[in-house]
């Protein structure tokens, strides 16, 4: 490996490390995963924003334009996933061969449908580019509801390039 990736990575491993490290000490009112495989989800997702933020910062006349995406290409999107433990996760699938997606928005519903817990919606930050696939995360604000149905109702990104 040259020296020029080894040191355009090096930020994304030190920081995954302290993340890493670090996230058997986090808060009381922050969601600790709840095994390895949440863990590594929770800390690849974190790397993949600091790096894009990093890189952003690094290159600011080439920040791509966010824009909300149409109906066809929300239809191309693939996502997956369930809700346990105050966690929401799962995986999306960008089938736009023309498209980035950096945000996608799930609203989560209370089951059974009519009861009084509140219906919310979540905002998720991802980089996926076209045609690949991504994991998704966020912690849920508890209100002790314990199962959701969702949909994925909102994405933004930008066009490739």
């Amino acid at each position: 490996m040259n020296t020029g990736i080894k040191a355009a990575l090096f930020p994304l491993v030190l920081f995954t490390t302290i993340l890493l490290l670090s996230s058997g000490q986090s808060g009381a009112n922050q969601t600790a995963p709840f095994n390895y495989a949440q863990c590594i989800k929770a800390a690849a997702n974190t790397a993949a924003s600091e790096a894009a933020r990093t890189c952003l910062e690094k290159f600011p006349g080439e920040v791509p334009e966010d824009e909300n995406l149409t109906a066809e290409a929300l239809g191309k999107l693939d996502a997956a996933g369930g809700s346990g433990y105050g966690v929401f996760s799962g995986s999306i699938y960008n089938g736009n061969g023309d498209y980035t997606v950096t945000q996608v928005t799930i609203l989560l519903t209370p089951i059974p449908a009519g009861s009084p817990l509140i219906t919310s919606e979540y905002n998720i930050d991802v980089t996926v580019q076209p045609l690949t696939k991504s994991a998704l995360s966020v912690a849920l604000i508890s209100d002790v509801t314990r199962e959701f149905s969702w949909s994925l109702t909102k994405a933004r990104g930008y066009k490739a390039r």
